[in-house]
């Protein structure tokens, strides 16, 4: 079992039930609610088989397929993990999905799954396809879909067509750079810069080792991490 997993359950049974040695099957399937952060594997999630709830931050998941033996989970999120592909998302009968600042780039799993309600795929380098078919699709039948907007959507896919996984999104507090999964940091949901897209444009033209070299350097930068109101 991912000790990050492992931590993750005994932190909500010890909430639960306080500290044990060792834990009974019945308290396993008890959980019905799990936030995980940092797991490299998602072994031992099934050991609590009626998940209902499950929210993965920074994780290396790189298919939906990742994840087996929960049967009964509803909602599901994602965030600022490795994860590319949707596919066996039709395992479950999810209610809402959320996979902000991922790499998925085909949405089209999500049709076939009749009872969801919510999707935020915020920060993903969607396909053109994915954009102009397949969310109008989700949202005639009523999902309430959360994206990017075409502005930071076409500097994502930049980013990836330079050799940078990255996640260009806009929050309330101004626009931001993410890096997904674990590959460049260990906590990736934290340290992302605030850059305005004039000046990511600008980053993102000339030679391509400057570029790389350019945008990496974003994260190291103290000044970017405070929208400029409060520099």
């Amino acid at each position: 079992m991912d000790r990050n997993v492992e931590a993750a359950i005994t932190l909500k049974l010890e909430r639960d039930y306080g500290k044990q040695g060792v834990w009974e099957r019945s308290q396993l399937e008890s959980v019905s609610a799990l936030s995980v952060k940092h797991a490299r594997n998602l072994d031992g999630l099934s050991s609590c088989p009626n998940l209902e709830v499950l929210v993965l931050v920074g994780c290396e998941i790189s298919a939906l397929s990742d994840i087996s033996g929960l049967d009964s989970l509803v909602s599901l999120a994602v965030e600022d993990s490795a994860l590319r592909s949707l596919t066996g998302a039709q395992q479950w009968d999810l209610f809402s999905l959320r996979i902000k600042r991922n790499l998925v780039e085909d949405l089209a799993p999500l049709t076939e799954l009749p009872s969801l309600r919510r999707i935020d795929v915020t920060g993903n380098p969607i396909s053109r396809t994915s954009q102009l078919e397949v969310i109008p699709e989700l949202t005639s039948r009523g999902v309430e879909v959360t994206s990017s907007l075409e502005r930071e959507r076409e500097i994502t896919l930049r980013l990836h067509a330079l050799g940078l996984p990255f996640s260009y999104y806009r929050t309330s507090a101004g626009f931001r750079l993410g890096r997904p999964g674990l590959n460049f940091s260990d906590k990736p949901e934290a340290g992302h810069p605030f850059i305005e897209p004039d000046e990511m444009d600008a980053l993102l033209t000339g030679p391509l080792e400057s570029v790389r070299k350019n945008v990496h350097g974003l994260f190291s930068r103290e000044d970017l991490m405070w929208p400029k109101g409060d520099r």
